[in-house]
């Protein structure tokens, strides 16, 4: 991050402070900081833009709520860094944001590539890093690491059984970018798809931020898919789906989490995105809450809040809950509060099902996805019953 930028920030949270909360010894309650990492320029940028946004109108919300009550109201501050949709600048960003700040913990970075040099920084620094990416490697070997959200495997589980509300017999072509995001989400279609009564025809994996789909297309056209999952971000997704239509490859999609989950999405597809299918970690219909932080967002945004960004707003408050129980914004203390974390209402149990509690691998134990689908510009959860806000839509 720029110089200017940081001096910008942290300014910016220190007068945040000042009127604020209970005073300490005469003076205001410490500024605790908490580190952002997202993609603000290159290919993820628009995406990473967004949970920036996401970010400061969550760390706005606790503020505006009192801040950390049992630390006299002190307000986090959000310190962003660009990790420029680039693993190797992804880890020499997390290394110097550790390093030339004090952190109590933090979130990034959307793209489960970058997260998993993210966290294995922040692990040797011991520093807590919350996260809505969704490699299960996020889960392994690691102690400071916390997942709230689905798992890449269970997205894949979610996607096959969806499956089955478009064909009694469902025949799925699998196209995946050859990324972490990409490759563990079509291994664990490939692995769970004989238990699910789904045969799969194709799996083929493509170069993300290819330019070309017409290769692909053919393949699945000749395949005999009557269904097409593809495991992309934003920008492949709309190359896909616009391709399906050029070359009239007339069959359900179901997009997966990425791209699909992005109000840019529609923009870009229109029409021919009504009732496309996916899975999301998150999503703004959830709940009541949901709901609010999505209103909010939109007022300030244009837009309703895309599935990492409103898991972005509850994770900043599971860090909030954290800091408010352990009395303190040490890394070391943060991280062994997360680890105790068992929320059943409020902001920081804003997931599917309303319930998170972290294992001793740091995944949410009653973490799983939600199926949505686009209806009429909006993204509705309709999979399962327990979690739908609307019926299914027929394609």
């Amino acid at each position: 991050m720029k110089r200017r930028h940081f001096l910008a920030t942290t300014t910016a949270g220190a007068v945040a402070t000042a009127g604020f909360g209970t005073p300490l010894l005469g003076r205001a309650a410490e500024t605790i900081n908490i580190g952002g990492l997202y993609p603000t320029t290159g290919s993820l940028a628009l995406i990473g833009q967004g949970c920036v946004n996401a970010a400061k109108l969550a760390v706005q919300m606790v503020n505006d709520a009192g801040g950390i009550k049992s630390l006299g109201g002190a307000k986090l501050n959000l310190i962003t860094s660009d990790v420029q949709s680039d693993p190797t600048v992804t880890r020499t960003e997390t290394d110097r944001l550790i390093s030339s700040n004090k952190l109590a913990a933090i979130h990034g970075c959307y793209a489960s590539a970058l997260t998993l040099i993210a966290s294995e920084v922040a692990e040797r620094a011991k520093v807590p890093l919350i996260t809505g990416s969704s490699s299960d490697q996020l889960n392994k070997g690691r102690t400071f690491t916390f997942t709230p959200f689905a798992r890449a495997s269970q997205f894949a589980q979610a996607q096959l059984r969806m499956s089955h509300l478009v064909s009694e017999k469902p025949k799925v072509a699998v196209i995946f970018e050859n990324t972490a995001f990409g490759t563990a989400t079509s291994n664990g279609l490939k692995e769970q798809a004989p238990g699910e009564n789904v045969e799969i025809v194709m799996f083929e994996p493509y170069s993300a931020g290819f330019t070309d789909a017409s290769p692909l297309i053919n393949k699945v056209k000749s395949s005999g898919a009557n269904m097409l999952f593809s495991v992309s971000y934003l920008n492949d997704l709309i190359l896909i789906v616009r391709t399906m239509k050029q070359l009239g490859a007339n069959m359900p999609i179901n997009g997966g989490s990425g791209g699909f989950v992005q109000p840019e999405f529609y923009k870009n597809v229109g029409k021919e995105a009504e009732g496309l299918l996916g899975v999301a970690h998150w999503n703004h219909d959830i709940d009541a809450d949901a709901q609010r932080v999505s209103a909010a967002f939109q007022k300030q945004y244009g837009e309703f809040i895309f599935e990492y960004a409103g898991g972005l707003v509850a994770q900043t408050f599971m860090l909030a809950d954290a800091m408010e129980r352990a009395k303190s914004s040490d890394p070391q203390k943060v991280r062994d509060a997360l680890a105790t974390l068992d929320v059943s209402r409020g902001y920081a149990a804003m997931a599917p099902g309303g319930k998170v509690k972290f294992g001793p691998d740091g995944k949410n134990v009653y973490g799983h996805p939600v199926g949505v689908q686009w209806q009429h510009g909006d993204l509705a959860s309709v999979f399962p019953s327990q979690e739908a806000r609307k019926p299914l839509m027929k394609a």
